[in-house]
Formats: structure tokens, C-alpha cells, sequence
């Protein structure tokens, strides 16, 4: 068949499954999936981009993201119906690992944990991890589906081995459903990436024997068929074919490759053959799941998606802010072909046809698929209020599409809406209060506020436990009950939990606290609204009032997504005027202030802040204001438009954003002529008068100063360990007895005698990375070493 026309025909394929009706269950999943770089980018993407990053010397993540998928995978039983991918590994890291040796596991989960939600499943999210490794380091896109649910206690040993038999292999890949062929397919799909450590393997890979003590499967940094076709011409650097585990009877490779005197390694060698099989193996191995599971269709991008829909009562109550954002799929239809976006509504008796325009707010990308997103807040009555919408697009050509979702419209229901200036999260004597206020539509007197708390457990991710609060009634303000509900968080709680506010049936859903603010500001039952909107609102057909509200859909929420079909039509639906999007701020010119340096467009996490001296959010953010509140701090950093942060130390590794300034692309909420970072990217200034980094003598040693190392060539490396307490009093006691000792990244120290490699002493003020353990202390940065010398 014609190569061209197959590619047609698989790209086709590839959306054959029907979008969801929006809200979906795999909204949350969809957008950690899609969304790896730009405006609302959720960074799951991060340790695998590029494929060759790791968290250690010799360290591939992407290949530690696989080998934690089929780990968690390899006690599954299907004919038990037992089992599978269930994230029972989490269970299964005590006594040295077990079954599951090495930082892989715990590095990867720590990663994971800050993505577990209601909405998302730790065994979901390893799944989804397959898909993302493996596309990160381009190989095909391994379908995801989800659903999966997860453990809560340790499954059986069972995973695979080197020592293992043959026999004891073939069992155990039976046990999970896969043939004595697929067995060989499987192990060739999986060591394509990554090696063996010799801290893990010794009688494999001896210590001193490979650089970074680490022997890779082969020599690409890429998801290919090198493993095979060296294989096969005999030519295999594979630690477990050739080496010192032929001797140590640990050659686990040569001896599943040969079962079938090499028939199956062989067929592996074609480039495609490989691809496609590996392609259909890991989603069937990622698909191992309990009998009890039923998994979703494959998750794919929306063509239009309503992202962060929120109502908010204003002063008065005669009017509610409808804002939000509308994203739009630009892969095979560029963002320059569209002339306008419009959200149409209709009240709330269901009649009615009101236009509001759109902005463009920012773009994003996934490993194919391009995004922009379309920015409204328009008032619109609280009487005649809103049922459900619709997406109008407008082409530059003048012909126009309708997304329904599905027919039967977007659903917005406003029995109840959490009002987010209302709400906010305040210190209480060493813990933090969170105050919810809600705005219920009378005649209905009575909430709820639901919260998905994070608990720490003695396993290395929190427990999901929800919690239920009777929320009181404060006052009545035009057609609404004021209701408020309160609860106190511990610790990393007040940023990261999830929470729903209800009244019977109607919900606003999967808020999250991270969002509030740290004051609650008043509503007032007098005034009118003073609202502000970044596009107009206009109606085409009146709109009658309703007294109640009869809708019971659940409501939109700050991540809540939605999928649709789409209606094409060649004329405009309705005659309303609107304007053209206007473009984000030009990144063309380099962000600057009086006073300060710019560092550039980094990246940021939101379960691990870089600058953690103090911060805020508010509406009126700019450089100055921001370098005026972080008075007194080394650095400043302005995120997501509306977000200040101050720091005089990383807190968390960070980096330069893969794409540059391109990254930080939101219009800084006080001035949209500058930008102000992205979801997590940051655009960083240090003050130019910033004293000197932090030195910390310790007994025995003096601080040498900041000098450059590189992942590939190790300045000091006779002895090293990674330390997520890491201070530069516990490296000086790893490296007692050696000369010379160098923290870096925040978490990692290296001893030595003398210097294995060439290097430069630079500024101290590049060694910018606060210790793990001691947040006053500089452990170096990424390539710089923090050096001490033995006195």
C-alpha cells in the first residue's frame, strides 16, 4: 500500500474514538497528557525532555518511568483476575526494594505523587507515564486508557529477575497474559532504554566498570531498535547478553532473545515491525488491570474544550462574572486561520442566544498536538442567568464551525458556585484556615463543602481521604444565599488540595486551594457589580427570567474539561459583531527592571516551589510591584500573570524552559504589555545588589567556591549518593577521609581526591540551589558544584 496513504489512514485512526460528552472523567488525565509546554502546561513531560535527562549520572527517567509501569505490572494474574497495573508498588519499596531495587522507583513515584487526585489514580498515572516516556524519547504513541483503581496494600512477589530460569520467565509473562513471542518483544520494547547499575547489580556491571557505574543497553539515547539489530549482527553492548552476567548466570537477555533460537529478536530488527509491535505490547501490558477494572476508550485531545468555566456573584447579586477559558485544537487547523472565537449561551430557562467574545489568553503543545487558548469574562444577569453554551469559531475564510458537545451544549448550572474572591486560605496558630464561601440560588438554604485532603502514610505517596463540612448561611444576596464553610489544613495541604462545594445535587467541582488567595474580601447585598470583563458580552435574542433553578448537572470547576464534536457550517449562526483576539504580549523584547538582572523563562512546579520565601497572587501584578514586595530577597520571580514569588535560594531544581521565553507567554494581570510567566514557568530577576551566596564552613573543610561539572564528565566522582536531605554538614560526613567534596542540584554530593575532569571556577552566585535538607545552605545547581576542600 502506498506509505503515504497509510500515513492517512493511521492519522485517521488515530480519532476514530468519539469524544466524551463534556464534563468527562479523563478531563483532569486528558489535560496532564496534552499539555507539556505553554499557557496551563502541567509539566508531567519535564524529566523525560529531553530523553536523555536523568536524575543522576548514568540516570535515563524516561527509562525509569517504563521500568516502574512493568514493575507495577509484573504480579498481576489474569487468571485469577488479580492484580496488574494497581499501583501496589507503592506498597512494595520496603527492605531494600525487594523485587524493586534502585532509585528508579521511589525517584519516579515522588514525581508522580503531586498529580494524584480524585480525578486521577496513582495507577492511572503510571500508566500514562508508558505514553509519555516512550513518545518523549520518539517512539509511537502508546494508546492510554483509564480508569484503573488503585491498590491499598502490597501484591506478590513476582517480578521478573536476571537470575531467573527460563521456565520461571515464561511463567511468570504467562501469568500476565503474554506468549513465550510476546515475552521476547516485551523485554526488546523495554531495554531500549536505561542500563544496569552497578549499585543494584554487581555481579553484573562490577563498580568502576563502566562510566557512572552504569551500563547502558545500548548506545542511543532513543527509543529505537538498536537493542535488536546489535543483537542480531552480534554486536550487543547489552549488559545482559555480553559481560561478566554470563558468568554471574544473570544474562537474562541472551537467554529470553535465543528461547527461540533468535527467531523473534530477529523479526524485531525491522524499524517499523518493531515500532508497531512495541507499540501494541506496551498498551497491552500498561492494560493489565484487576478483573474488576473497566478501563476507558483511549484518551484523545479535544477538538474544543472548555477549560477553568467559573460563575462568581457580584455586588448587588443582579449580576454573575461568566469567565473562563475555551481551548482549541491547532494541529491540522493553525491558530492564523482563525478570525474570532464566541461562546454563545443560553439562559436559564433554556432559550435565548447571547454572544460573548474571546481573547487569545496563550498557546500550549503536546508531543503532536498544538493548542491556543481563547480568554472571555463577560456579566450577565443573575435573573436570566445561563443553562448551557456553545463554541462558534469563525475562519478567516468567513466560514464557521458550532462544537455542541455532542448536542446537547456545554452544561453550566447555577444553583451553586463557589465564590473565589470570597474564599482564601489564612495562617492559624502553625496550620491554615480554609475559609469557602459559596453563593447558593434560593430557594435552597443548605451546602456542603467536600474536600479531598492528602494524608501522609508510611509509604512513599499520600492517601486520598475525604472529608465533609456543613457549610452555615451568612447573608442573603439578591437572588443567593451566602454560605460559608471552614476546615484546617497541615502542611502542604493549603496548596494542593481539591475540594467541591454542593447543594443537593448541583455541584461546582475540583476547585482547588492553591488557587485562593490569602484574603477574603467581602460581598456586599448593595451596590452594583464592578466586575471587570476582558471581552464584551452582547445579546441577539432576549432573555426571560427564571425564579429557580431546576438544572442538577455537575458544574464546571478550575481544571474540569470537556470534549465535543463539531457541527461545521459555512454561514455565521448569528449577526453580532465581534472583535479579533488580540495577541499575546510580544516576546520579541527581553523582560527587564531597574535594579535587577533577568535570568530568563524558567520552569517551576506547583508541589515544588523554586522561591519559597514568601508570595503572593493578585490582580494588579507587574514587575515593579512584585520587585517592590520581594524587598530585601535575592530573586523575584513573576508566574501564571497574577503571581509574585521571593526567594534568596532555589528551594527546587529548576531550569531554563526547553522553549525559551516562548514558555512565559501570560499577560501579567496588572500590565498586558509584559508577560508574567505561564503555568509553571516563571519569569526570573535577581537583584543586582544581592550580597554574597550564603558560605557554610563546616569543621575540617573551607569553601572553595562554585565551579561547572557536567552529567557526562564528572569533575569529582570517586564517591557520590543522593540525599533528599541533603545538608553541608552530611556531605562532609560522606566524604570524610577524601580531599575534596562538591554538593549540586540541591540533593547530590560527590567526594573525591583530585579532580577527574576539567573545570572553571565561576560566580557563586551560579551555585543558587538551597540544600534538600537545610533551605539556608547553597548545595550548588544544575552542572555547578558547591566545592569544599579538606583543611
Amino acid at each position: 500500500m502506498n506509505k503515504i496513504l497509510i500515513l492517512i489512514i493511521s492519522q485517521c485512526l488515530r480519532w476514530a474514538v468519539a469524544a466524551p460528552t463534556w464534563p468527562s472523567p479523563v478531563d483532569e488525565l486528558e489535560d496532564i497528557m496534552m499539555l507539556n509546554t505553554g499557557y496551563r502546561a502541567r509539566g508531567f513531560a519535564d524529566p523525560v525532555t529531553p530523553c536523555s535527562k536523568g536524575a543522576g549520572p548514568g540516570r535515563v527517567t524516561a527509562a525509569e518511568f517504563i521500568r516502574t509501569a512493568f514493575h507495577d505490572m509484573a504480579t498481576g494474574n489474569i487468571f485469577l483476575g488479580t492484580g496488574g497495573l494497581d499501583a501496589s508498588i507503592v506498597f512494595e519499596l520496603n527492605n531494600g526494594g525487594g523485587d524493586n531495587i534502585g532509585q528508579a522507583f521511589p525517584t519516579s513515584l515522588t514525581f508522580f505523587a503531586p498529580y494524584l487526585s480524585s480525578r486521577s489514580s496513582m495507577a492511572d498515572i503510571i500508566a500514562m507515564s508508558m505514553h509519555t516516556a516512550v513518545r518523549a524519547c520518539g517512539g509511537p504513541a502508546i494508546p492510554f486508557r483509564t480508569g484503573r483503581v488503585d491498590a491499598s496494600e502490597a501484591g506478590p512477589p513476582g517480578v521478573p529477575l536476571p537470575q531467573n530460569s527460563l521456565f520461571t520467565f515464561q511463567n511468570q509473562f504467562a501469568r500476565t497474559g503474554f506468549d513465550p513471542t510476546e515475552m521476547i518483544q516485551v523485554v526488546a520494547c523495554g531495554h531500549t532504554l536505561g542500563g544496569v547499575h552497578a549499585e543494584n547489580f554487581p555481579q553484573i556491571v562490577p563498580v568502576g566498570s563502566a562510566p557512572d557505574d552504569v551500563k547502558q543497553f545500548d548506545n542511543t539515547a532513543k527509543f529505537d531498535n538498536k537493542i535488536a539489530t546489535d543483537y542480531v549482527s552480534g554486536q550487543s553492548t547489552d549488559p545482559l547478553v555480553v559481560g561478566p552476567s554470563q558468568a554471574a548466570r544473570r544474562a537474562s537477555d541472551l537467554l529470553v532473545f535465543n528461547s527461540d533460537d533468535n527467531a523473534t529478536i530477529t523479526t524485531m530488527a525491522d524499524p517499523n515491525y518493531f515500532t508497531n509491535t512495541c507499540k501494541s505490547l506496551l498498551q497491552k501490558m500498561i492494560d493489565v488491570v484487576p478483573a474488576s477494572v473497566t478501563l476507558t476508550e483511549p484518551i484523545v485531545p479535544y477538538d474544543v474544550k472548555p477549560v477553568a468555566l467559573q460563575l462568581t456573584l457580584q455586588n448587588g447579586g443582579s449580576e454573575i462574572t461568566f469567565s473562563g477559558d475555551i481551548r482549541v485544537r491547532t494541529t491540522t487547523r493553525p491558530a492564523s486561520q482563525i478570525s474570532s472565537v464566541q461562546v454563545v449561551y443560553k439562559d436559564r430557562t433554556g432559550s435565548g442566544s447571547n454572544e460573548i467574545s474571546t481573547s487569545v489568553k496563550g498557546t500550549a503543545a503536546g508531543f503532536d498536538d498544538s493548542f491556543t487558548f481563547y480568554a472571555f469574562s463577560a456579566p450577565i444577569s443573575s435573573q436570566s442567568s445561563i443553562s448551557s453554551f456553545t463554541v462558534l469559531i469563525t475562519l478567516a475564510s468567513g466560514a464557521t464551525e458550532s462544537y455542541d458537545n455532542n448536542g446537547a451544549g456545554f452544561p453550566m448550572q447555577d444553583t451553586i458556585m463557589l465564590q473565589n474572591p470570597q474564599s482564601c486560605v489564612t495562617d492559624s496558630g502553625g496550620q491554615k484556615l480554609l475559609t469557602v464561601t459559596a453563593a447558593v440560588r434560593l430557594p435552597a438554604t443548605s451546602a456542603e463543602l467536600t474536600l479531598s485532603l492528602k494524608v501522609p502514610r508510611d509509604v512513599i505517596t499520600p492517601e486520598l481521604q475525604s472529608q465533609t463540612v456543613a457549610m452555615s448561611q451568612k447573608t442573603i444576596v439578591g437572588p443567593y444565599n451566602i454560605v460559608t464553610g471552614t476546615y484546617l489544613l497541615e502542611g502542604s495541604q493549603a496548596e494542593n488540595t481539591k475540594f467541591d462545594v454542593s447543594a443537593g445535587q448541583a455541584k461546582d467541582t475540583f476547585k482547588s486551594t492553591g488557587d485562593l488567595g490569602t484574603t477574603c474580601v467581602p460581598l456586599s447585598s448593595t451596590g452594583s457589580s464592578s466586575s471587570s470583563s476582558s471581552s464584551s458580552s452582547s445579546s441577539s435574542s432576549s432573555s426571560p427570567s427564571s425564579s429557580s433553578s431546576s438544572s442538577t448537572s455537575t458544574s464546571s470547576s478550575s481544571s474540569s474539561s470537556s470534549s465535543t464534536s463539531t457541527t461545521l457550517s459555512t454561514s455565521r449562526v448569528s449577526t453580532s459583531t465581534t472583535s479579533q483576539p488580540s495577541p499575546p504580549p510580544s516576546s520579541t523584547s527581553t523582560p527587564s527592571h531597574p535594579g535587577y538582572t533577568y535570568q530568563g523563562c524558567y520552569t517551576d512546579s506547583t508541589s515544588a516551589r523554586v522561591l519559597t520565601g514568601k508570595s503572593q497572587s493578585t490582580s494588579s501584578n507587574t514587575y515593579a510591584s512584585c520587585a517592590t514586595y520581594c524587598t530585601g530577597y535575592t530573586y523575584f520571580g513573576v508566574q501564571y500573570g497574577s503571581q509574585c514569588y521571593c526567594g534568596n535560594l532555589f528551594s527546587n531544581p529548576t531550569a531554563p524552559a526547553p522553549k525559551g521565553e516562548l514558555e512565559c507567554n501570560m499577560k501579567c494581570s496588572g500590565d498586558s504589555t509584559k508577560v508574567c510567566g505561564a503555568g509553571n514557568r516563571m519569569n526570573l530577576f535577581k537583584n543586582q545588589s544581592a550580597g554574597p551566596m550564603p558560605v557554610n564552613n563546616v569543621a575540617g573543610w573551607s569553601y572553595t567556591g562554585c565551579y561547572t561539572d557536567s552529567t557526562s564528565a564528572r569533575v569529582i566522582k570517586d564517591k557520590y549518593n543522593y540525599d533528599n536531605a541533603l545538608t553541608i554538614e552530611r556531605c562532609a560526613g560522606l566524604c570524610k577521609g577524601y580531599k575534596i567534596f562538591g554538593t549540586e542540584y540541591a540533593n547530590q554530593c560527590y567526594c573525591g581526591n583530585s579532580y577527574a575532569g576539567p573545570t572553571t571556577k565561576v560566580q557563586d552566585g551560579e551555585c543558587g540551589y538551597a540544600c534538600a535538607g537545610n533551605g539556608a545552605q547553597a548545595c550548588g545547581a544544575g552542572n555547578r558544584l558547591s566545592v569544599y576542600t579538606a583543611v
